[in-house]
């Protein structure tokens, strides 16, 4: 995709929806500085730090929606953990973001969720073994 941009072959300015699903894994593979980049070639302003007038933007977007391009960028990121550099990057790219935590905060595990890995060879197995867990 930065490829793309870089040379002129993909141009951004009127997308103005951008959805990041697994924001930390990208980071942890590196790939922070093209997430920024590409980022930063779209097109739509980020919405006001001001909450009201933030709600004004966002009513006015609506009102225009499928007249016209939204003025305003969308930018929704998922991410299972927050590390630095993930918050870094929401600090600069989300305006008000809704942040939603499962589990315990202090150890990054939810204890209630047990996780079995099992070994199976047959269908009959897998469905045996699964009426047994579901119990």
């Amino acid at each position: 995709l930065n490829d793309c941009l870089e040379m002129a072959y993909l141009v951004l300015n009127q997308c103005s929806y951008v959805v990041l699903d697994e924001a930390d894994r990208m980071i942890d593979l590196g790939f922070a500085p093209q997430i920024e980049s590409i980022l930063d070639a779209m097109g739509g302003a980020l919405k006001s730090e001001d909450e009201t007038e933030a709600y004004r933007q966002e009513r006015e977007d609506l009102e225009r929606l499928g007249k016209k391009v939204p003025s305003h960028r969308l930018t929704a990121m998922f991410s299972a953990t927050m590390p630095p550099e993930v918050e870094r990057i929401a600090k600069n790219y989300l305006r008000h973001p809704a942040i939603v935590t499962i589990g315990d905060q202090d150890s990054g595990k939810n204890t209630r969720i047990v996780q079995r890995v099992m070994f199976l060879s047959s269908p009959s197995q897998k469905e045996r073994e699964l009426r047994n867990v579901l119990g």
